[in-house]
């Protein structure tokens, strides 16, 4: 992006998770431990607030996080970003470890024309959200938007250790050799693990899969909000979906105990299940999971959070549990 456009600027968003690398970490804003003891980090990475609909950044109410964080990002370019000093804008399409946050449609597309406008690049970290992940091949689709650059990872090739960076002609021919040159890169296993992981979504018709159960789980923890009032939000598309525990209702306040301790009952029941931004329960199996295995993982979280309601989890989970 900076060698196409012949800017310095990039930015990024509070509560993104980029990777652990240096530059990953530098992009990143979702834990203070990311970055403690090994600065300083890269410059010219400019941190924006990142519109939930839940838990507005800028305080304002819900429903006009889009427009409140829309209007930040244009405060900044009028006082201290010069937007045509600004590369690109990188985003994921869903924040994954913020909690699976989901911006509103209408903020992405006025995102998206806003770097059109200033001629800045925009670019879809697709690491946890493509490959089939949301119901289609990447999460940015659900907005309408063609990315000038798509970063993939992780699926990619199904764990095997492999990523990829897609992008328009003339930005990818912007470096030459050997710029973007890695000893492991291009290694044969990988690359036909992922050929393979490509050939079995088309084939088993794992988007549709992920779009089925993402309606079943919105229908079953909907049901289970109305017993349990610790369940604040749930949100998601196809299988990337998050459950939102908090203390109370009205005021959202992160209830961390409840997450540790139903993820912990969830292990001893023989379910793995995970939570993060210290309260939001990660619900993002593998796309071939079926029907039937998809309905017992509820119904174990169901049970344990019953158990939690009895008052039956013992605080002694809390030791040995840490989520992030």
């Amino acid at each position: 992006a900076r060698a196409y456009t012949g800017r310095s600027k990039i930015i990024s968003f509070i509560r993104s998770y980029h990777g652990s690398t240096y530059g990953a970490i530098t992009l990143s804003g979702i834990s203070l431990d990311m970055s403690r003891k090994i600065g300083p980090l890269l410059p010219e990475i400019y941190h924006m607030p990142f519109p939930d609909t839940y838990r507005n950044p800028l305080g304002g109410a819900p429903e006009d996080a889009g427009k409140n964080c829309l209007d930040y990002l244009k405060y900044a370019f009028e006082n201290f970003l010069p937007p045509d000093e600004v590369a690109a804008v990188i985003i994921e399409p869903i924040q994954g470890d913020a909690g699976i946050v989901v911006p509103p449609k209408d903020y992405m597309q006025q995102l998206f024309a806003l770097c059109k406008e200033n001629g800045i690049l925009f670019i879809s970290e697709e690491v946890q959200q493509g490959m089939g992940r949301t119901g289609k091949w990447f999460g940015i689709q659900h907005f309408g938007i063609e990315p000038d650059i798509i970063i993939m990872a992780k699926a990619l090739a199904s764990g095997m250790p492999l990523s990829a960076l897609i992008g328009r002609k003339e930005i990818m021919e912007s470096l030459d050799a050997p710029a973007h040159l890695f000893t492991t890169a291009g290694n044969p296993v990988c690359c036909a693990a992922s050929l393979a992981t490509i050939k079995v979504i088309e084939e088993e018709k794992l988007m549709e899969n992920a779009e089925k159960l993402n309606e079943i789980a919105f229908e079953r923890f909907t049901s289970m909000k109305k017993q349990f009032p610790f369940i604040g939000e749930i949100r998601g598309l196809g299988l990337s979906i998050g459950v939102d525990l908090v203390k109370d209702p009205i005021t959202k306040e992160r209830n961390k105990e409840a997450a540790a301790k139903i993820c912990y009952c969830a292990w001893k029941k023989g379910l793995l299940l995970s939570f993060f931004s210290n309260s939001v329960l990660r619900i993002q199996p593998p796309l071939v999971i079926t029907e039937e295995e998809f309905n017992k993982g509820i119904d174990i979280i169901g049970d344990c959070m019953l158990a939690l309601q009895k008052g039956l989890l013992s605080d002694d989970i809390l030791k040995v549990t840490k989520g992030w």
